[in-house]
């Protein structure tokens, strides 16, 4: 009887739960966002850990001691390891095995053996030894000022979560050019110009996409934007106390730009941590002599040389401080040592473009394949930045700080504190003292590099206007917030009785603080990007939420033919769009068309030969162009492009009238 009714009790309960969850269906379609999520974080784990392994395994190859500074040892490590991850997803790219069943077999055999050699236990130790120190150091700050910095640290976590279909750069080829490496198997010669940049991070970011955990990516680059804030921390904290430290984080928090640009897939946190990593390096050195920091120094700058060509001020600046010692034939041979270690690591880079593009710093300097110098005047555009006007050159902290001339405003933000203490920092440098102290190294390593990045990113806006991006000097910025730092801490000595300065600025920085979270959070907000984390969203949805119009054109070229070959206009991005597509990266296109072939028909002749069956015309672009750029404003090239299109069949758009697909006849 009891069994009966046993029997009775569960078939009643499943009855009525699968008549309840037929009629209100879960949204089970959730998990399969929510487990991409998962797989997205347990990949990035194990390429954090094995960055770790491989980064520890070169510092012991420079000369690191076994017990020498844990904290020191996890940050250094991780830095460098994901760097040498990117140099053997160069490896795998140049032998042409690029391909993802291959790559993720060798990440599992990386884990296993650095697992059976002990590695993670040793990874435990530092990563308690750093949390320890780091807690010691940050037990000073007030509650709100802590609340404020983990939120800011939760909302750049959050949106590296989301595909990041808002990241310009992303999808002109920092995702774009690890992907279209997976598709052929290997590097082909294909003409970008910004697939044959020193590309480290984008061979990083390869391996995620091996593992289809594209979100990977921008939580690598988040990574080393954490490692950059806390080697910093680390530095100020141990140098000058943890005062100076709390307050050297407080600087970066500020920056309403660096939460954003951290999560995006893109190489600036990575400049970043080298650099500051460089910095560091090179001013322990000075203090205490030891070759082990000198291969460091070295392996740290070298990789900042495969990030960007724009990196050549930090071994430049390294090696002249190497060469401030006496005598001059022992500091010769340091600066020799460093430099040959630093052009070891890079040269992967620049054999790779001497290979494939005839130029080893291609596009620049001497042209190469797929180049001319219709091409190198058009992207140099030579003329178009601010010349040498004096009182144009005095406000260029201030319009860097104000933002309204960046080519890209949105992600070059860097906050109003840093002109604030501009004085104060400038004249801590100069009263450092000179005595050979980790302080009096610590500045001028700063200090020097701070000058000689800002000259270089000056002359660059003197002569172009498309290098008047502030992000580019992020990388001088954030070791310069040790140096505001100090001079925020100096403004004790201004306060007198009746005015106490020191506190009306630590106002100023909690309202900046507060600000800048609040405007944070609204962004973040607004982008709900836990809504594609745990899958209430589907990256297709959340595309079509963030970036409608991308989101219409891969849909529409969808219906294209599966062979379809496309031509694009005023159109720089590629990345997932579903047809073979030569994109606009430079935004010449039609002009070195117009230029080589002179006439319409010819170009669409010329277009037909290589192979091409459509067209693709991003009209804000072109309405961009037309409205910005001289070459465009040309009557001739306006009707030249007018009369190209009409020999054209229009055979697509999207609703939004963005994009526009022409068929070749």
């Amino acid at each position: 009887m009891k069994r009966a009714l046993a029997l009775i009790a569960v078939a009643w309960t499943g009855i009525l739960l699968a008549a309840f969850y037929v009629v209100q269906k879960p949204p089970l379609a959730a998990f399969a966002g929510l487990a991409d999520t998962l797989w997205t974080l347990l990949i990035t784990a194990l390429l954090l850990f094995n960055a770790y392994a491989l980064g520890k395994a070169s510092l012991r190859w420079a000369g690191w001691r076994s017990d020498d500074d844990p904290p020191l040892r996890l940050l250094l490590s991780l830095g460098i390891g994901m760097g040498i991850l990117g140099i053997l997803g160069l490896l795998f790219s140049l032998v042409q095995i690029a391909n993802p069943p291959l790559l993720r077999l060798s990440l599992f055999l990386l884990t296993l053996f650095f697992l059976l050699s002990g590695n993670h236990r040793v990874f435990q130790r530092d990563a308690r030894e750093l949390a320890r120190e780091l807690h010691l150091h940050a037990s000073g700050w007030r509650p709100l000022e802590r609340l404020a910095l983990l939120l800011l640290l939760l909302f750049s976590f959050a949106l590296s979560l989301a595909p990041q279909f808002e990241a310009f750069d992303a999808l002109l080829y920092h995702l774009t050019q690890p992907a279209r490496i997976l598709q052929d198997g290997g590097i082909q010669p294909i003409n970008i110009p910004h697939f044959w940049f020193p590309n480290l991070t984008e061979n990083l970011y390869l391996w995620g996409l091996a593992f289809k955990a594209e979100r990977s990516a921008q939580l690598m680059h988040f990574t080393w934007g954490v490692l950059t804030a806390a080697l910093l921390f680390l530095w100020a904290s141990r140098t000058w106390g943890g005062g100076v430290g709390r307050k050297t984080i407080l600087l970066l928090a500020v920056m309403p730009s660096l939460p954003i640009v951290a999560s995006w897939a893109y190489a600036d946190m990575a400049l970043c941590y080298y650099t500051a990593a460089a910095l560091f390096l090179v001013a322990r050195f000075k203090t205490a002599p030891s070759l082990a920091l000198l291969n460091a120094l070295g392996i740290v700058s070298g990789l900042a040389m495969g990030v960007k060509y724009t990196s050549f001020v930090l071994p430049l600046a390294c090696g002249l401080l190497l060469l401030l010692q006496r005598p001059f034939s022992r500091s010769f041979r340091l600066a020799a040592h460093f430099s040959a270690v630093a052009i070891l690591t890079a040269l992967p880079w620049y054999l790779r473009n001497a290979a494939y593009m005839n130029n080893p710093f291609y596009p620049f300097a001497f042209g190469g394949r797929y180049w001319d110098d219709f091409l190198a005047n058009w992207y140099a555009a030579p003329g178009t930045g601010i010349g040498w006007d004096f009182l144009q050159l005095l406000r260029l902290p201030l319009d860097a700080t104000l933002g309204y001339r960046d080519a890209n405003y949105f992600d070059g933000r860097i906050g109003p504190l840093f002109l604030i203490l501009l004085p104060a920092a400038i004249w801590i440098l100069l009263t450092a003292p000179r005595r050979d102290s980790a302080a009096a190294w610590s500045l001028t390593s700063i200090g020097f590099f701070s000058a000689l990045s800002f000259a270089a990113w000056t002359y660059g806006v003197i002569q172009s206007s498309a290098l008047w991006q502030t992000r580019l000097l992020f990388p001088a910025l954030l070791p310069f917030a040790i140096p505001a730092a100090l001079g925020w801490d100096a403004l004790t000595r201004l306060d007198t009785s009746n005015l106490r300065l020191s506190f009306l600025f630590n106002t100023v920085v909690r309202l900046v603080l507060a600000l800048t979270v609040f405007e944070t959070g609204l962004f973040t907000l607004q982008r709900n990007p836990l809504a594609a984390a745990v899958g209430a969203q589907t990256r297709e949805q959340y595309i079509a939420r963030v970036d409608p119009s991308y989101a219409a054109l891969i849909q529409i070229m969808e219906g294209l033919p599966a062979n379809a070959r496309m031509y694009s206009l005023f159109e720089p991005r590629s990345y997932a769009l579903p047809r073979s597509i030569q994109p606009d990266p430079i935004v010449a296109n039609f002009a070195h068309d117009l230029h080589l072939y002179k006439t319409p028909q010819e170009i669409i002749r010329q277009w037909k030969a290589q192979g091409y069956s459509y067209i693709l015309v991003y009209e804000r672009g072109r309405q961009f162009m037309l409205e910005n750029n001289l070459d465009y404003q040309s009557p001739t090239l306006q009707n030249a492009l007018a009369e190209t299109l009409a020999l054209l069949s229009l055979t697509r758009q999207t609703a939004d009238g963005v994009y526009s697909i022409y068929q070749i006849p």
